[in-house]
C-alpha cells in the first residue's frame, strides 16, 4: 500500500473535484464532525492557493485521486526512510488491533 503513496509536494485532481489538491501530510489522522478519529493517506490544500485556514484542509484516501498533476520530490534517503518508518508503524498498527480483535 505504501509503495504507491504519494510524496508530499504532489498535485492531484480527486474523483469528481473541480479544483487540484497538493498533498501537505501523508498518514493523517484526524478528528470528523462527530469526534471520531480516522486515518486518512493524505491531508491537502486547494491548489495553487495553499494553506489558508484548518478548515480548508482535507483529508482524503488514494482511492480518491483521479489524476495525478505533478509528483512531488521522492528521489532521496531521506523519503525512502521516512516511507519505511511509515511501513512500519502500519505493520505494529495492524498487529495491535488484530491482538485487541483475538481478546474479545
Amino acid at each position: 500500500m505504501l509503495k504507491n503513496i504519494l510524496p508530499v509536494g504532489s498535485v492531484v485532481r480527486l474523483h469528481g473535484g473541480q479544483r487540484s489538491v497538493m498533498i501537505i501530510g501523508i498518514m493523517q489522522q484526524h478528528e470528523d464532525q462527530k469526534g471520531n478519529i480516522g486515518r486518512s493517506d493524505y491531508m491537502g490544500v486547494p491548489y495553487p492557493v495553499g494553506y489558508l485556514h484548518p478548515d480548508l484542509n482535507f483529508c482524503f484516501d488514494n482511492s480518491d485521486v483521479e489524476e495525478v498533476l505533478f509528483r512531488g520530490y521522492d528521489d532521496n534517503e531521506e523519503y525512502k526512510d521516512f516511507i519505511k518508518s511509515l511501513e512500519l508503524a502500519q505493520t505494529l498498527n495492524d498487529y495491535k488491533k488484530e491482538l485487541e480483535f483475538s481478546d474479545k
